[in-house]
């Protein structure tokens, strides 16, 4: 017999509660500080400012214990030995896992460039970049054995034991062939009662410590389920983990990223956990560990043969994408993902030879491929969907909004935010990133208003110091994103600059991301003081 579930309204009440007791304690504050105080607690706590100062913080330490211990409790019960999740609640939020994870990645699936480019990329079996235990245990890059083509990630991840590591470049299709993978498995866990059920995970939302914590914690955010049926699960084998972005994980930390993923599979663990991760080619060979799940597969970039074949095919409306690859071997080098290629086709459509070749490195070019891409999709006679409408924004409100949003996210290491909740922005990002972002900045706004139930906030009179930075801090986050409206976020994912990622958004691919924020990075504070005007403008 599982031990009684909490209510879910239980958390959410209590910090509610937290909360509302925090700005009343900020309201009298600022009265007090103002010189003002209401009568009806005059009688209570009197009028010395001491007797006042000594009654608020009595209440947050209470506020802060009971908080503090119906925190333990949760702890403590989710710690239970004994606490299993029973048959009827295991199989009804099994079921519920089953339906948000296809829910959720199916439709990102069908997102991936519908109406761009689709090509078969061929895989190649890549043994020598997991660990093998009869080896000399030293890190080598030979070349793999290329695969039949039409080998599907599926099929090898079947072979290997349901624990495989997917290799590529930026761009080759990693995250896409996970999706599919994804998309095949949540078919079978929904036909069949039995069958594990496939959870896709990003690792950039990994900030560090053992990998079934993290785990179970990402399932209660992202899925919303609970830590009883997650352990079930993993206890009876029920359970399939799709890990995407080794490469996002921090630097300082992807090391320690193996070392629990290693950790996590095993024999203390669980060594027959279902288990496919992705990380760039190049990233993990610079790592100095080695991932040890049974098997590896690299993403193989487009035979340039294969990339004109797809070009002629496409007809005249690329002829000149067509003809600029043929006379430029680095263009050419460009297009070898299906991600450029799909870039290149939509941002180059109907352009003369001319306007498409160009000069500079290989990412200077990659920067010119996404800049006329942004231009032409914002600007495109038609949505993706068909749909015969006049632009809602303008290709410089488009762009320096998205400058702007790719910039915050490289300052928070995240590739995912949250429109309707831009406050967990600071969940995800690390201590480490908070603390370089926000310590040691003077807090300069003399004016701050931050309006809980009509309080007003005045920074010069405010007598506690802690709770006027929290309030700031609180300020600054909510404030971090005000142009990304409904609207907006809408506009960028129909015209495929963003994606919908679960219930936040994140851009096509980390490329475009880091694109963009290097253009920020570049401007001068003027630049960017005009760039932001520019955003919030309606």
């Amino acid at each position: 017999m599982g031990k009684p579930g909490r209510r879910p309204g239980h958390r959410r009440l209590a910090w509610g509660a937290g909360g509302l007791l925090v700005a009343f304690v900020l309201y009298l504050c600022s009265e007090t500080a103002a010189g003002l105080f209401p009568d009806v607690l005059k009688s209570v706590v009197g009028e010395s400012p001491r007797r006042v100062a000594a009654a608020c913080v009595g209440a947050l330490i209470v506020a802060g214990a009971a908080l503090y211990i119906r925190h333990l409790r949760a702890r403590l019960a989710e710690s239970w030995d004994g606490a299993e999740a029973d048959a009827g609640q295991l199989q009804r939020g099994r079921k519920a896992l089953v339906h948000r994870v296809h829910h959720t990645w199916t439709n990102d699936l069908e997102f991936r460039w519908n109406d761009a480019v689709r090509l078969e990329v061929g895989l190649q079996d890549f043994p020598s970049a997991v660990h093998d235990p009869w080896g000399s245990g030293e890190l080598t890059t030979a070349a793999g054995t290329p695969l039949p083509a039409g080998t599907a990630l599926r099929t090898m991840f079947e072979q290997h034991g349901q624990q495989l590591l997917v290799l590529g470049a930026p761009g080759a299709g990693k995250t896409v062939h996970l999706l599919e993978l994804t998309a095949a498995l949540i078919e079978e866990a929904r036909a069949d009662a039995e069958a594990p059920v496939p959870v896709f995970l990003l690792l950039t939302n990994w900030r560090g410590g053992p990998l079934d914590d993290w785990l179970i914690s990402e399932l209660q955010h992202r899925y919303r389920t609970s830590a009883d049926v997650t352990r079930a699960l993993l206890a009876q084998g029920k359970i399939c983990f799709i890990l995407d972005g080794l490469d996002e994980v921090d630097l300082e930390r992807q090391e320690e990223c193996i070392s629990r993923i290693n950790a996590f599979i095993s024999a203390d663990g669980y060594p027959h956990c279902a288990l496919a991760v992705s990380c760039r080619l190049i990233d993990y060979q610079l790592l100095s560990q080695r991932l040890t799940v049974n098997g590896a597969v690299t993403v193989q970039p487009l035979p340039a043969a294969a990339v004109q074949a797809f070009l002629h095919a496409a007809g005249n409306r690329v002829q000149g994408l067509r003809a600029a690859a043929a006379a430029d071997p680095d263009l050419a080098e460009l297009l070898t993902t299906p991600l450029m290629l799909g870039v290149a086709v939509l941002a180059y459509s109907g352009v003369d030879e001319s306007a498409v070749r160009s000069a500079g490195t290989l990412e200077e070019r990659r920067g010119l491929v996404y800049d006329a891409f942004l231009t032409r999709m914002v600007t495109r006679d038609r949505t993706l969907r068909g749909d015969p409408k006049p632009p809602r924004f303008s290709v410089d409100q488009v762009a320096s909004r998205l400058l702007l949003m790719a910039r915050e996210m490289r300052r928070y290491q995240v590739t995912v935010i949250y429109p309707s909740d831009p406050l967990r922005i600071m969940l995800q990002a690390s201590p480490e990133v908070l603390e370089q972002l926000h310590s040691g900045r003077r807090l300069r706004l003399m004016s701050v208003k931050f309006q809980i139930a009509q309080l007003r906030l005045i920074s010069s009179t405010s007598p506690s110091r802690l709770l006027y930075r929290a309030a700031i801090r609180l300020v600054r986050f909510a404030a971090l994103f005000p142009y990304l409206r409904k609207d907006f976020v809408h506009f960028a994912c129909e015209r495929a600059l963003l994606r919908r990622s679960g219930d936040g958004v994140a851009f096509i691919h980390k490329t475009f991301q880091d694109h963009l924020s290097q253009r920020a990075d570049g401007m001068t504070p003027r630049e960017r003081d005009v760039l932001y005007r520019q955003a919030v403008k309606p």
